[in-house]
């Protein structure tokens, strides 16, 4: 996942906001597992990052856990393999989905996320929050319980949660 060769949603790519979130994305990434192939951005949950998330729950836009978020990812595939079959357009080469998930996680838990995340890239951006699973949790539910993995799963959403991550920079 080379983030500096992402195509970001037209949205922010169309606004310039896109090279400063790609510059945020960069500064901070880590391995997903020693023996793992694939670094992510590591993501702080601001002010602006969790009232964007809270957002797009509100809209129905999130989906947590692994099988919802398989589930639906594989559907989305599938579609996309059909539209590709019909027309030459490079439909699905931006990012749409956003995966975010908490560092509290074992070995196995992010060996499958860098599957999926090789399974669905360009499309799927995975990044790791700087946050447990029960903090996770408390911030989409309002009480005690544990998420360890959710997904933005719509283009606006994902542009507005791209923008909280640089709220407060010059343009932004």
């Amino acid at each position: 996942m080379n983030i500096s060769d992402m195509r970001f949603p037209r949205q922010l790519e169309a606004d310039s906001s896109a090279e400063i979130i790609r510059g945020e994305l960069m500064a901070r990434t880590s391995r997903l597992w020693t023996g793992g192939s694939i670094d992510v951005p590591v993501i702080s949950l601001s002010e602006p990052m969790k009232t964007a998330l809270k957002q797009a729950r509100l809209q129905g836009r999130v989906r947590f856990g692994f099988e919802p978020i398989l589930q639906k990812l594989a559907g989305e595939k599938k579609g996309i393999t059909n539209v590709r079959e019909q027309t030459d357009a490079p439909y699905g080469d931006r990012i749409s989905r956003l995966l975010l998930f908490s560092n509290d996680g074992a070995e196995r838990f992010y060996r499958h996320i860098e599957q999926v995340l090789e399974a669905h890239t360009p499309r799927l951006l995975g990044c790791l929050l700087d946050i447990d699973g029960a903090a996770l949790g408390e911030l989409f539910t309002g009480k005690g319980g544990v998420i360890k993995i959710i997904m933005a799963e719509h283009k606006n959403v994902v542009s507005e949660v791209l923008r909280a991550l640089v709220s407060g920079h010059d343009g932004i």
